[in-house]
């Protein structure tokens, strides 16, 4: 861990970035990441994979993302344990992304309510273009 801290604050500046982890990984490497995300004022691409991340990591995944200024293209994917209030917050980091062009979100948990939220989120990026949702949830036909 402490090597893949090294290289992430003081590594070369990367315009993409993943993690795919199938079984899950620590609150620990989601900080890692997150403080790696903070760092890379050239991010384009950030892609996160059956991770496990729940909404406490979901929350600090989203503060680093409210930072990713030049974000254009964001997957977050086979995440069974974000529920609305994971939503709530990557929607908020949502706002603050000005270039985003492109999301990809698999979720399990969602209900109306975080839909809701992140409707309202994606009208204020001018910038998108391209949304593809799989959610496995309580979404309801209201």
């Amino acid at each position: 861990l402490k090597v893949l801290r090294e290289v992430l604050l003081h590594g070369p500046a990367v315009p993409s970035m993943g993690l795919d982890c199938k079984g899950g990984v620590s609150d620990e490497i989601i900080q890692i990441l997150s403080d790696g995300i903070r760092n890379a004022p050239a991010l384009q691409t950030l892609s996160v994979d059956c991770c496990g991340i729940t909404d406490v990591g979901m929350e600090v995944l989203s503060g680093a993302i409210r930072h990713a200024r030049v974000l254009r293209s964001m997957s977050i994917s086979g995440e069974d344990l974000i529920s609305d209030d994971g939503m709530v917050v990557l929607s908020d980091a949502i706002r603050h992304a000005p270039a985003l062009q492109n999301i990809a979100l698999d979720f399990y948990l969602i209900s109306d309510d975080g839909m809701k939220v992140f409707g309202e989120a994606i009208r204020r990026v001018s910038a998108l273009q391209s949304i593809s949702l799989s959610l496995r949830s309580s979404i309801g036909d209201d």
